[in-house]
């Protein structure tokens, strides 16, 4: 894969969890958890089940390292721009994690409920951690 193709894709994946980040409670129905009657949505809680989507702003957090790959657009990938993915890459998870220990079952409301939101920000999540190390690693022509 070409360079220009690899930046494209990193670029889009970040551009699909800020997007994710910001606008999740208008995309997605919510954080699910499986019960023997099907899925129940953690928003249907009185006490604190609209706190596990607002776990999910923190993809909102990738505005950061856009803003960098773009002010540095075709240039190689710099430290910064690792060090900054990682820190907004481990937030996202964390926060993932403990909408997890509340309500929601991440994998199951992503991929069998499904949430498309959801799925598209784990999905490029994964994405973009390939495609950052790989221009920042791998030589290319």
């Amino acid at each position: 894969m070409t360079r220009r193709a690899l930046s494209f894709a990193y670029i889009a994946s970040l551009i699909v969890m800020v997007v994710v980040g910001f606008g999740y409670s208008s995309l997605s129905p919510g954080l699910a958890t499986r019960t023997s009657s099907g899925p129940f949505f953690c928003n249907q809680l009185m006490s604190s089940g609209s706190d596990d989507d607002a776990m999910l702003f923190a993809f909102a957090l990738f505005i950061l390292p856009l803003t960098i790959r773009i002010l540095r657009a075709w240039r190689r990938i710099a430290r910064v721009e690792l060090v900054v993915f990682g820190l907004c890459a481990f937030v996202s998870c964390v926060a993932l994690w403990l909408a997890s220990l509340d309500c929601a079952s991440i994998f199951y409301t992503a991929f069998i409920v499904p949430d498309p939101a959801l799925a598209g920000a784990l999905v490029a999540l994964l994405l973009s951690t390939v495609t950052l190390v790989s221009l920042r690693f791998v030589p290319h022509s």
